[in-house]
């Protein structure tokens, strides 16, 4: 009972962090291939201070076991993925997240078709070590594929936040000058510039948004290559306000087309 409450409150600590941090995330990325029962991760930290850890969630076909104790001192723990029976899907993503006030190490042991291999990572403080390992069936037989979000598509949550605040802000301002023009231009105005103003201030909204997150992606990527020697620059970060602002942009050249801005931009 201990420990999954431990976990929850972990959980919470750690989205919070990678929320509230962006810039302080290692993104190391594994493949492990799975060919027989009893492969998997044997993952061990171990820190001077309080070790916070988020796990995501595997089919029955793994045995996940999650354990942490505290000595003299030391804050250590465990995560155990083992394959228990026969695999159905071709890939399963498993994400284990870390975070620290201070320094800690980590070991990752693979285990693959009886062969062990073990990989130590020294941990910065204050920076959230993103594990993302892709468990590969590698087991003889027929395998099922299910549809799975590809990697291009993926968009971190900061990058909505993002544009969900520069939208909202925009959309506030286009709220109160609707209002304003409605007041002055009584007659001549209607629902068509009512609906231009809108368009203007999204697409204002997509390209500050877009601005901000490319400014952050190269950042992140400049910054986590100079500080840990990690690569971390995703093109999918962008995705999704490149497209926000090419939709806005063809939706603005569609009210300029019918002259929506006629009334709106007269003196």
């Amino acid at each position: 009972m201990i420990s999954s409450i431990l976990l929850k409150v972990s959980t919470l600590i750690i989205y919070t962090l990678i929320i509230t941090n962006v810039a302080n995330v290692m993104i190391i990325q594994k493949d492990v291939y799975l060919s027989s029962i009893g492969d998997g991760i044997v993952l061990s930290y171990s820190g001077s201070d309080e070790v916070y850890i988020l796990i995501s969630q595997l089919p029955e076909s793994f045995d996940v076991k999650v354990s942490n104790t505290s000595k003299g001192g030391t804050y250590s723990g465990v995560v155990q993925v083992k394959v228990i029976r026969q695999l159905i899907e071709s890939m399963y993503r498993y994400l284990v997240a870390l975070y620290s006030v201070s320094p800690f190490t980590t070991n990752i042991t693979i285990v693959s078709g009886g062969r062990y291999s073990t990989e130590t990572i020294n941990c910065p403080p204050n920076v959230t070590i993103q594990l993302t390992f892709n468990l590969i069936n590698n087991f003889t037989g027929s395998v099922r594929t299910s549809p799975q979000i590809p990697i291009y598509l993926s968009t971190p949550i900061w990058s909505l936040a993002i544009l969900v605040l520069t939208t909202c802000l925009f959309m506030t301002s286009a709220v109160l000058d609707v209002r304003d023009y409605s007041r002055i231009k009584k007659d001549r105005w209607g629902i068509q510039e009512s609906i231009a103003v809108i368009v203007r201030y999204l697409l204002y909204s997509s390209l500050i948004s877009f601005i901000l997150s490319t400014i952050l992606t190269i950042g992140t990527s400049i910054y986590m290559s100079i500080t840990y020697k990690v690569t971390s620059f995703e093109f999918s970060w962008l995705l999704t306000p490149f497209i926000v602002l090419i939709v806005n942009t063809l939706a603005y050249q569609i009210c300029k087309w019918k002259g929506w801005y006629d009334v709106v931009d007269e003196e």
